[in-house]
Order: C-alpha cells, then sequence, then structure tokens
C-alpha cells in the first residue's frame, strides 16, 4: 500500500506537531557527504521535517534552567513522536531512519564543526517550513525561530512541498548580529560555535 503525501501529514497532524513538510532527496545536492541524508540511507527518497513551537515564555525568565527544560523534553519529544511516525511508514514496507532532534551529533572536519546526521535547518528550509536567517536559525512564519525541529529519512518518494521564497529577515534586520552577547554571528546559515 502507497502512502500519500496528505496520509503523512494527516498523522503528523495528529500527533500534534505544529509544522511538517516534505523535502525531496534531490534538494540535498549542495550539502556536504557527511550530513547529506543518503550517507545515513542510500535509498532515501524523501525527508519529511517536523516542527514543535517552543515555549516563548522561557525567554521572560531571569534563568536559563526553564528553556533548557524545554528545550530536552521538546527534543525527546520529538524523538518519541518521529520514531511513532517511522513505525507507521516502516509498516507500509517503506524503509524509515528518525534522525534525533540534538543528539547524537558528527564532527565535520571540512567545516571543523559538530553536525547532526542531517543538517536539520537546511532540510527544513529546503521542505519549505521557513529561511536561515542572519542568526542561523530557521525562521518560520507563524512561529519566527522559536521552533524545534526533527525529521525522518525514508525511502518512501512523496511530492516535495514547494521552497519558501519570502524571506522575512529583511537586509536592514540585523538586531541579532548587534545583540549576540559573544559576537557569534555572521549573518549568515553558520555562526561560531565555539564562542556560542
Amino acid at each position: 500500500m502507497s502512502i500519500s503525501t496528505e496520509q503523512i501529514k494527516e498523522k503528523a497532524y495528529l500527533i500534534g506537531f505544529n509544522l511538517y513538510e516534505i523535502d525531496s532527496i534531490e534538494r540535498f545536492s549542495k550539502i556536504p557527504p557527511l550530513s547529506h541524508s543518503s550517507s545515513t540511507l542510500p535509498e532515501c527518497q524523501s525527508v519529511i521535517v517536523i516542527a514543535r513551537r517552543f515555549l516563548l515564555s522561557t525567554l521572560k525568565a531571569n534563568s536559563t534552567i526553564p528553556y533548557t527544560i524545554i528545550r530536552n523534553l521538546l527534543s525527546s519529544s520529538i524523538d518519541m513522536h518521529t520514531i511513532g511516525l517511522s513505525y507507521f511508514l516502516e509498516d507500509n514496507n517503506y524503509l524509515v531512519i528518525p534522525t534525533g532532534a540534538i543528539e547524537p551529533c558528527n564532527y565535520n572536519t571540512d567545516l571543523q564543526r559538530t553536525v547532526g546526521l542531517i543538517s536539520l535547518k537546511y532540510a527544513a528550509y529546503q521542505a519549505g517550513l521557513g529561511i536561515i536567517g542572519k542568526n542561523a536559525l530557521l525562521i518560520t512564519q507563524k512561529h519566527g525561530n522559536m521552533i524545534w525541529l526533527g525529521a525522518i529519512l525514508t525511502s518512501a518518494e512523496f511530492e516535495p512541498d514547494p521552497i519558501m521564497s519570502e524571506n522575512p529577515c529583511k537586509d536592514s534586520h540585523t538586531l541579532c548580529i548587534s545583540n549576540c552577547p559573544v559576537q557569534a554571528l555572521y549573518g549568515n546559515e553558520f555562526m561560531d560555535q565555539q564562542k556560542c
């Protein structure tokens, strides 16, 4: 039995994801080999990218502990739910690999940076969830950059969603760069991981 894009999205909605879009493997041509989805699953045809909204109120706390608690719990929740969605796909005879929301990671010697199994923000951009802003984070239309991402690699071939064309991060918007307390932002898709 083949599964449609609509069925996958309905399943993601019922699980409780706020955002979900689908990527085609063909859009990963510029990704370094270590972070390329086919390096993990050679039969990969699609990448399903999902997101949960982050709790905005944690930014008002006088401690970083509430933010860290939400980050850890969201990561666990996303991992459990992507595994659930993965079982659904595997039960329908597709190969499927959930990527993990934060860890474990690889060290890319070419880029000299720590990277995930795949680049979640790049996959999310290519799937149409948002754009990569000057703060090196994915920015969505609905939730800004206050989201947490996960993804599933699968041999299922789905129709990819359109890439977001409108960039809400205008050329004159530099507040994130000027307010970064450790000057780790350069206004592109990468930040200085050591400083951060």
